[in-house]
């Protein structure tokens, strides 16, 4: 741009900017504009098409090897549609490196804490999951195998895992990821994987998790996606078990649901 007029400035905010508007709760009254950094970070607040005032702190949604996100704009179902670099992941003895991480669908909600936005996997992954387990109700105390090198399917190194679970009186729970423990500690209410740490307050006692297993990433989303986590990990072949475990106590999981997935490319 040769000739521009200055109207605004936001301090804090170095790169990788997206500015959009949500609805709050899905409403079409109260709304909010985003204003999006490449670390992840956020600010609600009013733009008027020169100047953007913040009606909030900075948020952070994302944790980990996330960066530099973008969004979809004006997409035909109304949906902000937003991917992300998954920066770090190598893939040994390939010609590439990197990765985008799972498209999320963004959203606004009404917390304690006032408006926040939630991430979660958009619905067209669905498609590529092939149900193989589905258990609710039942109890764990230590570890209790899910998938282990006796009884994984073809493909099953691509998983697609939803957990809920009442902490119990146990001290952690959470899930061991191809060999990867994913670990909520109920004393600190914080969620960690693979040396990534996010704060998570849990209301009634429940956990809930939803992880994605790609073969150079573990993505997960908890709390129906108040807090996402993205971080590299390629495992070795023949350590890929997945388990829940619940330490110092018992836990209960309400419900169970583990799929395999398909690639999304066509063969």
């Amino acid at each position: 741009m040769k000739d521009w007029t200055f109207e605004s400035r936001i301090e804090g905010f170095f790169e990788c900017p997206d500015l959009f508007k949500l609805p709050v709760d899905g409403s079409n009254g109260e709304e909010r504009w985003v204003l999006y950094a490449a670390d992840g970070e956020y600010v609600l607040g009013d733009f008027d098409g020169k100047a953007f005032k913040p009606s909030s702190d900075k948020q952070k949604l994302w944790y980990g090897n996330f960066y530099a996100a973008q969004t979809y704009d004006n997409a035909p179902d109304g949906r902000r549609v937003q991917i992300g670099w998954g920066r770090g992941i190598e893939f040994p003895g390939m010609p590439f490196n990197q990765q985008m991480v799972v498209p999320v669908e963004l959203t606004l909600r009404s917390t304690d804490a006032g408006p926040r936005m939630f991430a979660r996997p958009v619905r067209e992954l669905d498609i590529l999951g092939d149900k193989i387990r589905s258990q609710n109700g039942f109890e764990v105390t230590g570890v209790y195998p899910l998938l282990d090198r006796a009884n994984r399917p073809q493909g099953g190194d691509l998983v697609d895992a939803v957990c809920h679970l009442n902490v119990g009186n146990a001290k952690t729970v959470g899930l061991t990821v191809h060999g990867a423990p994913l670990t909520y500690d109920v004393a600190t209410q914080e969620l960690s994987i693979h040396g990534v740490k996010a704060p998570l307050p849990i209301s009634n006692g429940v956990l809930h998790l939803r992880v994605l297993v790609d073969r150079g990433s573990i993505e997960v989303f908890a709390n129906e996606g108040a807090v996402a986590i993205s971080v590299p990990f390629v495992a070795a072949q023949n350590d890929r078990p997945l388990a829940i475990t619940a330490t110092g106590g018992t836990a209960k999981v309400q419900i169970l649901s583990l799929s395999t997935l398909k690639s999304a490319w066509n063969n």
